[in-house]
């Protein structure tokens, strides 16, 4: 009887119950987490990598530009990979240049860094930027157009090809090899063909100096310009070095507008805070004010900000803005970057960051 009792006693059947319906509910909100915020996580993380790493492109265009101009024979350039992958391909790029007989063909080239589906690369002296639905030019390249001449320098990236992924600093030394000029005094029918998977940034690109009669598919362009060509090359000596693994220092600037004062004599003030809530001093920090209109504003000062912020501090500016136009609407952003005070490597590399994006209509 006693037995019977104990089997037929419902007192700790509640208990079970709760602990097992608690217990599916956590497991239930570690799979949301795991299945939803992660890839998020990621994605912000991958952001900012790339991010960082499109400015240390600039960079290292600046240094080819130098090299390319005469300023310079030889430019040494570290870059932060984080968790991503670089590569070096100089049989990349093939360039055709037809004016009126046998066509001159190189091949340019391309310094590549790729995260997920976004990538940036350096090819014929342009630094591109592709987000998987197309590709713009972010710095320009040696091609543009003046009065009624043409100048199309070429620029060629020699060297063994290379391919790094994971984390570190790569060093990356240019050093120019030899340059030749090809220079016509009357007009000329010039037929240019590039093959890049960057074929409608550079159809965009050509358009804007003159070219026509662009042709373009996912990996060509072809575009033709009557005009009196100065055909440059350079060659450019491309070597690589992975120097140590590095942890960037994530999110540690960080910029804010704040809501801009009333118009005062015809200016609008813009203010801005930019934060260094990390434990590492960042010197030469560069702020750029970035507007997005339709028409014109004027923009005081004209040029960056620069400014040593160290680590727990902040630094506030403002920038004066204005326009002729009534009813413009323009919106606005800042650009920030800089790289670490007690840093070994030769080119600290730069770490960027963009502030929240404000509407301004005069």
């Amino acid at each position: 009887m006693i037995i019977k009792a104990l089997i037929d006693d419902d007192n700790a059947v509640s208990d079970i119950v709760g602990f097992m319906l608690i217990m599916s509910i956590m497991i239930a909100s570690l799979a949301m987490i795991t299945l939803y915020a992660h890839p998020i996580l990621d994605k912000s993380k991958d952001d900012i990598y790339f991010s960082n790493m499109e400015q240390s492109f600039t960079l290292l265009h600046s240094d080819t530009s130098d090299i390319t101009s005469g300023r310079s024979t030889i430019k040494t350039r570290d870059l932060n990979i984080a968790n991503a992958h670089m590569n070096f391909d100089p049989d990349s790029t093939m360039i055709s240049i037809s004016i009126g007989g046998p066509p001159i063909v190189y091949f340019a080239g391309s310094i590549e860094y790729d995260i997920k589906d976004r990538k940036v690369c350096l090819e014929n002296g342009a630094l591109l930027s592709s987000y998987g639905t197309g590709s713009i030019v972010i710095s320009e390249p040696f091609i543009y157009t003046y009065e009624n001449t043409t100048v199309i320098n070429v620029v060629q990236l020699d060297g063994p090809a290379f391919s790094i992924g994971g984390e570190g600093i790569v060093r990356i030394t240019q050093q120019k090899n030899f340059t030749e000029s090809l220079v016509y005094n009357n007009s000329q029918n010039v037929k240019i063909t590039i093959n890049s998977q960057y074929a409608s940034g550079w159809a965009h690109y050509l358009k804007e100096q003159g070219f026509t009669n662009i042709s373009t598919t996912s990996d060509n362009v072809t575009a033709t310009i009557n005009t009196k060509p100065r055909i440059y090359g350079t060659s450019i000596k491309i070597s690589s070095e992975k120097v140590l693994p590095v942890n960037p220092p994530v999110n540690s600037l960080s910029a804010v507008i704040t809501t801009p004062s009333p118009t005062i004599n015809n200016f609008t003030h813009i203010n801005v805070t930019i934060n260094n809530t990390g434990d590492q001093d960042f010197i030469q920090v560069n702020v750029r004010l970035d507007c997005f209109s339709n028409h014109i504003w004027n923009m005081t000062p004209s040029v960056p900000y620069i400014v040593d912020i160290p680590a727990g501090s902040s630094n506030t500016t403002y920038w004066k803005v204005s326009t002729n136009v009534s009813n413009n609407e323009a919106l606005f952003t800042v650009t920030v970057n800089g790289s670490l005070r007690n840093s070994s490597l030769i080119n600290p590399p730069q770490y960027q960051t963009r502030s929240n994006q404000i509407s301004i209509t005069n």
